[in-house]
């Protein structure tokens, strides 16, 4: 009698501890996990990234050299702008720049057109604004080029020069297609030796130009 009862308590010895391990080895449910976010979309424009600008303003020009009237020959008048280019990053544009202006070597001349063909950079500080600057260097025609209703100039008074530009401006509505523009620029031009005539030369002539632009901004 007292061996049953003893078989009988390890068979319920047993039974609790196979009860108890497989509490301990089920698995435990788990809250689902939230699905992953989805990833933001690029952010997507319908500007092109090239661009063109055409505009017209007022120009003052001021011609210096040694052997000029010490207080230089200044001269003014409509001046036009074309610019075309690529935007390589949101804040920074590459470009070409056309540029028209007039200026005088004596000041009982008449106007000298003067033509800029430079490579520049524009720069936005802050890329949702549409404040903007701008420079560049390149190359000036003083002279003869033929410019259609322009002054008949004498003598061969022609000559290339190094140029360089700066200058800032603010585009209006940039976020449209079509945009305003308005911006100044100063022009450097270094002549160097002018020949006027057979007989009068112009030495280390310097041209400086400044312009204020308005035009419209295609993108």
């Amino acid at each position: 009698m007292k061996r049953a009862a003893e078989t009988i308590a390890a068979l319920v010895m047993i039974g609790l501890a196979a009860g108890v391990a497989g509490a301990q080895t089920a698995p435990v449910p788990t809250a689902e996990s939230a699905p992953a976010p989805a990833p933001p979309k690029a952010a997507t424009t319908s500007h092109s990234r090239y661009w063109v600008f055409g505009g017209i303003g007022f120009g003052a020009a001021r011609t210096g050299c040694f052997e000029c009237n010490p207080d230089g020959v200044s001269t003014n008048g409509k001046s036009l702008l074309v610019d075309a280019g690529f935007r390589a990053t949101p804040r920074l544009d590459f470009g070409v720049e056309v540029a028209y202006g007039s200026s005088k070597l004596e000041i009982d001349a008449d106007p000298i057109r003067t033509t800029f063909v430079m490579g520049i950079v524009q720069v936005r500080p802050w890329e949702t604004r549409g404040f903007f600057f701008k420079t560049g260097m390149g190359s000036g025609v003083v002279g003869n080029l033929y410019i259609p209703n322009g002054p008949v100039l004498d003598g061969p008074i022609t000559t290339n020069t190094l140029a360089l530009v700066y200058g800032a401006g603010w585009v209006i509505h940039r976020d449209k297609r079509l945009a305003l523009q308005v911006h100044a620029t100063h022009h450097i031009a270094a002549l160097g030796e002018v020949t006027i005539d057979e007989n009068t030369s112009m030495k280390n002539v310097l041209n400086n130009y400044w312009n204020v632009m308005v035009g419209i901004v295609f993108r």
